[in-house]
């Protein structure tokens, strides 16, 4: 499959909502990919797991500043937001044209989730799948953990887009004292655990692009963050070409 001239969506938090800008990671995929087009519906602070149990989505996920509780800002809000632009069933439904078909589909988020093993829990992966030997329906996951939560935006997409590549990228190391490294490797383990039950899927090892929080300083630009969490420059090339690269490698 040749991987240029694709249309691809972009989901995602702040560190993909950069886009094309110099610090946007999503620049230099673009330049290795050569898209098409694209979408980017990623927004600043966004998680992947839903802050409640239950949440309704009202199609408009946003940043509220420094409100990392606010319940709608979560990746399923993005989907959606995709759903009311392309799906004739949704009760909200008006066509957006760019949202009828992609190729590519990148999800990037899971930084800005608390990291509690309740919500994380690489032993629980399978409860989302099957409970008592019976498959558990997608009505009945739990958003709230990271496996419902992957396993609900995989099967979402999945409906709009049957010959669509997903992909899941692992959150990008940080300086220790704004994401632990404890807490980010579990995550990046814990998200390659779900990409293994859904098989369906490309699991990018985004932790592994260069970046290492030991080089980086809280509030400061450091060798390739610019604050200790949100790549510079030099950060999003190395994020961009190595999303682009394992894109190209698997599909």
């Amino acid at each position: 499959m040749d991987y240029k001239n694709k249309k691809i969506l972009f989901l995602g938090d702040s560190i993909t909502a950069l886009g094309v800008s110099d610090r946007g990671w999503i620049k230099y995929f673009n330049e290795i990919i050569e898209p098409l087009f694209f979408v980017n519906l990623a927004v600043s602070g966004a998680r992947l797991s839903n802050s409640r149990t239950f949440v309704e989505f009202d199609g408009n996920p946003e940043f509220l500043g420094d409100n990392t509780n606010y319940k709608q800002n979560v990746v399923a809000n993005q989907i959606e937001k995709l759903a009311r632009g392309k799906d004739p069933k949704n009760k909200h439904y008006s066509r957006c044209k760019e949202y009828d078909s992609f190729d590519l589909i990148i999800i990037a988020a899971g930084t800005n989730d608390d990291f509690v093993k309740e919500k994380c829990n690489i032993d629980a992966v399978g409860d989302q799948f099957i409970r008592d030997n019976l498959k558990v329906e997608i009505r009945d996951v739990d958003c709230f953990t990271w496996s419902g939560a992957m396993r609900y935006i995989y099967e979402k997409l999945r409906n709009f887009y049957p010959e669509a590549k997903i992909c899941f990228c692992s959150p990008i190391q940080a300086v220790e004292t704004v994401r632990s490294y404890h807490s980010i490797l579990y995550k990046r383990n814990l998200m390659s655990a779900v990409c293994d039950r859904i098989s369906d899927v490309i699991f990018i090892d985004t932790f592994r692009c260069g970046i290492c929080g030991i080089y980086e300083k809280e509030g400061e630009n450091g060798r390739d963050l610019i604050d200790g969490l949100h790549p510079n420059e030099n950060g999003a090339k190395k994020i961009g070409i190595f999303n682009a690269r394992t894109v190209i490698k698997s599909i």
